[in-house]
């Protein structure tokens, strides 16, 4: 239902308290408009098409107003990030605002267009996409196109990991925040080793030895992975993050995670998490890596030997299990992980024990 707006009201009206006022709303759509008269004359909230489970809070707002230019309808989406942040690292709301208010320019790749926000990254309010292509029917082209973009990103910035030192907001796992994300890992084999209602996995010593030799050989893991090029990442790179367009452009959201590191780190999580949701995919994975690896080439010339790109990938893999899959499986209800058990076998443990027999030291 549409509600009309009092005059001068400080505060939008609304079953659930919003996070902004009226005059800062209005403020920002006066600019965005470019009608310092306009006025707001009315607020509907709606249900946000092709939602996914977020531990933020969204909201699809239509707010209607009127100026010296007419009368106009905005369609925004009204974020509150609430995204896990680690101690020690920079709250991951204010990093995703800082991302669409100073590095948006520079991408290569379109990001929605963001209307209104907080400093302090509390929330933001971005112009809602048209509906898309939901990720679960990603065609071949689809797939291709995201490659191609992160291509494009990190050739942007590829080899710039000093120059991208200045925004203190982007996360640098692996080296000044290399023992908060170590200490995660730490924790996260912890509880899995210490749940008493123990499934097959949480059985599987060989998996717990690995993930403690990561942490103890966690040098050898990360010196391919700091040899290559740091380049800017967007940390979470995946189609439930990427709107593809009616006319099968794209759009890259949620960069709560934007880092400094190599971008073979940003190519694992799109594989790995693309292959857990929807497998199997229209394009093979190893098809996408050698795209990846053909187009840099062709944007930079960087080319790896086949032993390089081995030893690169091993490392990629084994610091995204340790990172983010230990936490992931510890939370992981116990059913659920006996029904997917057969999937994260092919998908991740049996890769896992492959790269490290090949790159920790031997016990």
């Amino acid at each position: 239902m549409t509600e009309p707006l009092p005059e001068n009201a400080a505060v939008l009206p609304g079953d659930r308290p919003w996070p902004f006022s009226q005059a800062a709303l209005t403020a920002s759509l006066r600019r965005r408009s470019g009608d310092p008269s306009l006025t707001l004359t009315a607020i509907q909230e709606h249900e946000l098409p092709g939602r996914r489970p977020s531990v933020g809070r969204l909201r699809a707002i239509r707010v209607q107003a009127a100026g010296t230019l007419g009368k106009a309808a905005f369609d925004l989406v009204v974020k509150e990030p609430k995204g896990p942040t680690r101690a020690g690292t920079a709250d991951s709301g204010l990093r995703e605002v800082s991302v669409y208010s100073v590095l948006a320019e520079h991408l290569p790749v379109r990001t929605p267009p963001l209307a209104a926000y907080d400093p302090a990254g509390q929330w933001l309010v971005l112009g809602q996409l048209a509906d898309g292509r939901p990720a679960e029917d990603w065609r071949a082209t689809d797939y291709l196109l995201a490659t191609d973009q992160l291509v494009a990103l990190h050739d942007r910035f590829w080899g710039l990991g000093e120059d991208l030192g200045v925004y203190q907001w982007l996360l640098r796992p692996l080296d000044s925040e290399l023992n908060v994300h170590v200490s995660a890992v730490e924790s996260g084999a912890f509880r899995i080793a210490d749940i008493q209602n123990r499934n097959r996995f949480r059985r599987d010593k060989d998996l717990q030895r690995i993930i403690k030799r990561i942490v103890e050989h966690i040098q050898d893991v990360l010196a391919p992975l700091r040899a290559a090029p740091a380049t800017l990442l967007h940390g979470d790179y995946w189609p439930g993050n990427i709107h593809v367009h009616p006319d099968g452009s794209l759009s890259v959201l949620d960069w709560e995670q934007a880092a400094i590191g190599p971008g073979v780190l940003d190519l694992m999580h799109f594989l790995l998490n693309s292959r857990w949701w929807f497998e199997p995919l229209p394009v093979p994975a190893a098809e996408l890596v050698a795209h990846y690896r053909g187009r840099i080439e062709l944007a930079n010339g960087q080319r790896w030997s086949e032993p390089e790109w081995q030893a690169l990938w091993d490392c990629a893999l084994l610091w995204t299990f340790a990172t983010d899959w230990v936490e992931l499986l510890a939370s992981i209800p116990e059913a659920l992980l006996d029904e997917r058990l057969p999937q994260l076998e092919e998908l991740l443990f049996q890769p896992v024990r492959d790269a490290a027999g090949r790159r920790l030291p031997k016990e």
